[in-house]
């Protein structure tokens, strides 16, 4: 009985990582972008930054952090030329907003104007828990001059 306690107790506690963390928010996904979309170090990223029981909002994704690097790591490896600018990051609280452009430069014209890109992430215990997306393709021309970045 007092076993099953200790280890109910061990179970109940919060991680170790969780409680060492000094990061902000901001800080932890501003780290895993830089791993992920830039460095394209898809495993390593999602390991160090991304909690197991991740939480995927994008309807062609599955959710779960294996499944995202599965998913990813084949993205990464069949577009190589893909290019990745984050213009800016915003956090309030454990959101975190990643504003950026992705195109890929050795595409068709409109692979290479890309699109524009808002992943909002929420984070708990320097971890991505939970990861929501929208996507709009940059258009040849647009009716101002104030372009999407």
């Amino acid at each position: 009985m007092r076993r099953a306690l200790i280890a109910l107790a061990l179970l109940a506690a919060p991680s170790a990582h969780a409680e060492t963390c000094k990061l902000t928010p901001k800080q932890v996904v501003t780290q895993f972008m830089q791993e992920f979309y830039i460095e394209k170090k898809v495993r390593s990223s999602f390991e160090t930054w991304v909690d197991p029981g991740y939480i995927q909002h994008n309807p062609y994704a599955q959710t779960g952090r294996e499944a995202a690097i599965q998913f990813l790591t084949k993205f990464v490896e069949g577009n190589r030329g893909q290019k990745t600018d984050i213009r800016r990051i915003i956090a309030d609280g454990n959101l975190v907003a990643v504003h950026s452009h992705g195109w890929q430069e050795d595409g068709t014209p409109e692979q290479k104007r890309g699109f524009a890109v808002v992943d909002i992430f929420r984070v708990e215990g320097c971890k991505v828990m939970e990861h929501w997306d929208v996507i709009s393709p940059v258009p040849e021309t647009a009716a101002n001059t104030n372009t999407m970045f």
